[in-house]
């Protein structure tokens, strides 16, 4: 949908007039959870974590249009997986981060099945040898590590990448986020990033939680500027991948297409129709403001912005990621908008549930992004 479209409806008089919706500014809690995680010191008495140094002054900070939730994991064999599941459960992040102490600024892009022999800060060595006893050997990092790099170092960012997470608590961290989001108890993103320890020379001086901030806030705005989300890769398990075989898949990819169409041509009538009569529409402007609306009044404000442009507008879906839980369908689209000359991209973060027999949206966030960057230098 377009970020003009809606933005007419805060524009115009006569709508305000007859039925009283206003922008509001942000709310921390109703903007989508981005999970940070770091991890406490190697024991008592060790130097503080850079991890967690790093993370701890973002908790609670907006950020590209999300809220960041920042938490220490415990450096304990077997933490990570019901830690993060408890932070899942309560946070519904769209995307975790996870940070750990290594040799550098590194993209880890490997999480093996198996754990060092290593005492953790509990003193213990692994009572089982491998993560998840019944898990794959290994997982690919389903992030775009090589994108998140390069756009990493156009900021002047020292990165690289690397297949050897260290068979301690870190690997431990990167193989339950990706064994999380394959088998669907994960949100859209999961990336695992090692940090250099404080006062080391990281090639631009000595670190400092100061610096390492630096560097997750710049992870935060290269993932935030990439083209597409990150998908499963076709490494993870045959769980994750046949998922993508449900049945009610198709139908949340009709009702996708319904949508983006309607729209398209102007059938305001048959694009009311996909929503559920209660459902509500959530714009976050590129200032980090949020605006809230009721269907009725988003539908007049889609109405009113293809009979004030002197284009046809069309929207496009150009990649469509869809995951289920119990009850409701989750589905984030990343959609082209084209009015005349003006071209925009943005995503569509849809809930779903399935009434009367069709799938119907009970509520959307969106907001647009920059343009990749084929398009960004034509």
């Amino acid at each position: 949908m377009s970020r003009n479209a809606l933005a007419l409806l805060a524009l115009s008089t006569l709508a305000i007039a007859t039925i009283a919706v206003a922008a509001e500014p942000t709310k921390p809690a109703d903007l989508p959870v981005i999970l940070l995680t770091g991890y406490e010191p190697f024991g008592p008495g060790k130097p503080a974590n850079p991890s967690w140094e790093g993370i701890k002054k973002l908790d609670g900070q907006q950020r590209n249009g999300y809220r960041l939730v920042a938490r220490e994991l415990p450096v304990v064999w077997g933490a990570p997986l019901p830690v993060l599941e408890k932070l899942i459960d309560e946070f519904h992040p769209a995307a975790i981060f996870s940070f750990g102490q290594g040799g550098g600024y590194t993209i880890e892009t490997l999480a093996q099945n198996k754990r060092g022999a290593f005492p953790d800060n509990a003193g213990e060595l692994p009572q089982q040898p491998m993560i998840v006893p019944d898990g794959p050997a290994e997982y690919e990092a389903t992030i775009d590590a090589k994108g998140l790099a390069e756009r990493l170092k156009s900021r002047g960012q020292t990165v690289r990448i690397s297949t050897e997470a260290g068979n301690y608590l870190c690997e431990e961290a990167l193989y339950t986020l990706e064994h999380l989001k394959a088998n669907t108890k994960q949100p859209l993103a999961v990336a695992f990033c090692h940090v250099p320890p404080l006062k080391a020379d990281d090639g631009q001086g000595s670190t400092t939680p100061e610096t390492v901030q630096a560097f997750v806030e710049s992870v935060l705005d290269a993932w935030a500027e990439q083209p597409r989300p990150a998908t499963v890769s076709e490494a993870a398990p045959a769980v994750a991948r046949q998922q993508a075989a449900d049945p009610r898949e198709k139908e949340v990819r009709e009702l996708i297409d319904r949508y983006f169409t309607s729209w398209s041509n102007a059938d305001l009538l048959a694009y009311g129709k996909c929503f559920m009569p209660q459902a509500a529409i959530h714009m976050i402007e590129p200032s980090g403001r949020l605006l809230t609306l009721p269907l009725g009044p988003f539908l007049k404000s889609q109405q009113e912005a293809h009979r004030s442009s002197p284009n046809k507008m069309t929207e496009t879906p150009e990649r469509t990621e869809i995951r289920f839980d119990a009850n409701l369908a989750h589905a984030l689209v990343y959609w082209k908008l084209v009015d005349g000359e003006r071209i925009e991209y943005g995503y569509d973060h849809f809930t779903l549930m399935k009434s009367e027999g069709e799938w119907r949206i009970v509520n959307i966030v969106f907001y647009a992004v920059k343009p990749p960057a084929d398009e960004a230098s034509k």
